[in-house]
């Protein structure tokens, strides 16, 4: 798969313009390159070669000509069991386990999965294995 890029010519707070090499679109997610980080950005806005998006991070040192990586993703969360009784971020990072990773100042560019692909959920009041599950739309 060939990535697309694009670099930074302007930054405005949390708000960064960039020069797209390749189609972008709109709430698309993208990566600030920034050293040894990636910034979590999403376009809000293409005009041409023109892309505008909100980074979801602090943009300190961030700067013209930074490289930027583009995802052929949009902003999604992961859902399944195991959410309720969770604090997340806005990027659906676990709190606790973000805070247990990088200490009480949380540190730019960590990202955790949401949930765990190790812990099991016993749902056997309601779906024994081999069950058969039909879902319908609510009436």
């Amino acid at each position: 798969m060939h990535r697309r890029t694009g670099y930074i010519f302007k930054v405005n707070g949390n708000m960064v313009s960039v020069n797209t090499e390749g189609e972008v679109i709109q709430n698309e997610m993208a990566y600030i390159l920034h050293g040894q980080e990636k910034l979590k950005s999403e376009v809000i806005r293409v005009r041409g070669s023109l892309a505008e998006m909100q980074v979801y991070e602090s943009t300190t040192g961030i700067k013209v000509g930074d490289c930027v990586e583009f995802s052929d993703e949009l902003l999604s969360v992961e859902l399944g069991p195991g959410l309720l009784g969770q604090i997340f971020d806005g990027l659906q990072n676990p709190l606790p386990l973000l805070a247990k990773e990088s200490g009480f100042f949380l540190k730019r560019g960590l990202y955790i999965k949401a949930l765990s692909e190790e812990e099991r959920w016993n749902f056997s009041p309601f779906v024994n294995v081999g069950d058969k599950v039909i879902v319908s739309p609510r009436q």
